[in-house]
């Protein structure tokens, strides 16, 4: 998903209505074709599963028709997909989509829409979480560091780097042949 994303954002193109529904899981390996060699062996269509294809382009913003900058202010009025941004009356860009991965990595962990929630931490600074707590198997540090990363942009020019959490993710799955059998 980090990487469709990655690459829809270099094309300017906002998805706006990322959610689990407009995923689909479909044999082959296209990434690996498009994305050029990768890991050699790995990038090898016999060691994939499947490929994640996105669908449902109804609600995207080609950013080229807009001035460079250009940020939106509004709701999706989806309960369940309102970015922080939307619930809290902020400018927003690509975290229309970012939040999107994220409710759909939420619904993969938990079977269950996200609910996020605004707290403090022990410095008084505010942020965002979501409100599920993780199973303690599930490689918690780099999931809380997905949900944080994603939930608490900075500002729409400051944008976190898709391809790093991707890294992280796959260095994590790589890094233990168990859970590497699970993720091709």
């Amino acid at each position: 998903m980090l990487h469709s994303i990655e690459l829809l954002h270099r094309a300017k193109v906002l998805h706006g209505d990322l959610k689990p529904d407009n995923w689909l899981i479909v044999p082959g390996c296209t990434s690996a074709i498009l994305s050029g060699p990768r890991n050699s062996d790995k990038a090898d269509c016999k060691y994939r599963a499947g490929d994640l294809s996105l669908i449902d382009f109804g609600r995207s913003i080609d950013l080229t028709f807009f001035p460079e900058g250009t940020t939106f202010i509004g709701d999706c009025h989806t309960k369940g997909f309102q970015t922080t941004e939307m619930i809290s009356n902020k400018p927003w860009t690509k975290q229309i989509d970012t939040f999107g991965i994220c409710a759909t990595a939420h619904c993969m962990l938990f079977g269950d829409y996200m609910d996020v929630v605004c707290c403090k931490d022990r410095s008084g600074v505010e942020h965002w979480a979501i409100k599920k707590t993780l199973k303690r198997y599930w490689g918690v540090d780099m999931w809380k560091e997905f949900f944080d990363t994603l939930l608490n942009v900075k500002s729409c020019e400051d944008q976190p780097s898709l391809p790093q959490l991707q890294q992280r993710f796959e260095n994590y799955f790589e890094s233990n042949p168990q859970r590497e059998q699970t993720h091709h």
